[in-house]
């Protein structure tokens, strides 16, 4: 089956930086649509747009033979995987430094591109970073998601009801976001997903960074599918690795800058004086985390399944993505304190206002699961915008002053 056309809702985004920014990196994970988002954007556009990327190997030499000459153009130029030759970016500095003019280069890289030295040194004021995600919910069902801005301004929407049955979630979880395996099931799924990792990880890890003990790599990820959406001890997941602390840490950033996981900070507003300062790590894609953990949309709901965890990288991806096209300005964190009271969730906006997110399998709440959410309203006081137990029930439910259980659902059926 191939796989079927999405419309991104980053791509406004896009459009806008290229309007204003000499510079434009779009960032994101192989085989997410970056050059799919590039192709269309290009098509539509009054002026002519030169498509490189460096995958092409003639391409590659001939950009590291004369750097100059390679980014010396009249238009949008756009290099896909410009991670390749990071001896581009000088000469790009040095091009746009002759000529300020908006949207003169769109670069595409599956690695983080600000992660490399070159980039923070030569591009810094000059470009503007996007993140491209994998698909999320509201692009699947061609609808855009307005959960972020709902939420942030307590809206009325988020009295929600939904008919997506409690069982159908598990599906979503597995299927994950990437475009190709959502195209396929069972044992092909599985064959894309261990290509996949063991891709990226040979390919983008161990070709860019030429690191020893590479074949810890995917045992690593395989240990970071095992905690997602738990806290990140560095020692716990050193002794499991049988690595050293160091390394680990090192393997790590590795692994964020190629979009295998990603880490939530820990938030604080001084609300207790013992705050749990570790990050969170989460794996970026749900349905790669399922086939790391060995399970599919049946056994995900056994009793010992980890579909609590799933389910909350589940909704904090789908957030993730969201941040993108939302009105509201967010980052988002998780809170914990050293007495056990957590908000799996915590979004803020860049004027102080605070929401939080529980996250939680069952298929119904019970005022226990509000716990964290009432420490937060009562000594955030006006600044708290509201809380939330996302659950797999169908109904929304009053808790209190500004609480609420929402479906799941609500994530991408909320419209923006």
């Amino acid at each position: 089956m191939a796989a079927a056309h999405y419309d991104r809702f980053s791509a406004n985004r896009l459009l806008e930086a290229l309007a204003d920014t000499p510079v434009v990196a779009l960032n994101g994970a192989r085989q997410v649509g970056k050059s799919t988002l590039v192709g269309e954007l290009a098509r539509s556009m009054a002026e002519p747009v030169r498509i490189v990327t460096l995958d092409d190997q003639t391409q590659l030499e001939a950009a590291m033979a004369d750097p100059a000459a390679f980014v010396d153009h009249r238009g949008l130029l756009v290099i896909d995987e410009v991670q390749r030759a990071p001896g581009l970016l000088p000469a790009i500095k040095a091009e746009v430094d002759r000529d300020r003019r908006p949207g003169r280069f769109l670069l595409t890289g599956s690695t983080r591109l600000l992660s490399l030295a070159e980039m923070s040194a030569s591009l810094a004021g000059r470009v503007e970073v996007i993140d491209l995600w994998p698909l999320s919910q509201g692009e699947l069902g061609r609808r855009r998601e307005g959960f972020i801005d709902a939420l942030l301004t307590w809206s009325t929407e988020l009295r929600h009801t939904s008919e997506v049955e409690p069982d159908a979630y598990t599906e979503r979880i597995c299927g994950g976001g990437f475009p190709e395996p959502l195209t396929r099931s069972g044992r092909r799924r599985s064959a894309w997903f261990d290509n996949y990792a063991t891709t990226v990880v040979e390919r983008m890890v161990i070709d860019t960074v030429g690191i020893e003990r590479a074949d810890m790599l995917p045992r690593l990820l395989r240990l970071c599918a095992a905690r997602t959406s738990n806290e990140l001890n560095i020692t716990a997941l050193a002794n499991d690795a049988a690595m050293p602390e160091r390394t680990v840490s090192a393997y790590l950033g590795h692994l964020q800058r190629v979009f295998l996981i990603q880490l939530l900070p820990a938030w604080s507003r001084n609300l207790t004086s013992k705050v749990a300062h570790r990050p969170k790590v989460f794996l970026t894609d749900t349905g790669l985390a399922a086939d790391l953990l060995g399970v599919d949309s049946s056994s995900l709901t056994l009793p010992s399944g980890p579909l609590g965890s799933l389910l909350e990288t589940f909704v904090t991806v789908e957030l993730r993505k969201q941040q993108a096209w939302a009105s509201s300005t967010v980052d988002i964190f998780h809170f914990r304190d050293r007495g056990g009271t957590e908000v799996d969730l915590v979004l803020e906006a860049r004027d102080g206002r605070v929401a939080g997110i529980e996250v939680k399998a069952a298929r119904s709440v019970a005022g226990s699961d509000f716990k964290g959410l009432r420490l937060m309203r009562d000594r955030l006081g006006d600044q708290f915008v509201g809380g939330v137990v996302l659950y797999r029930g169908q109904q929304t439910v009053p808790f209190g002053e500004n609480l609420l259980a929402v479906p799941v659902a609500a994530l991408w059926e909320l419209p923006g």
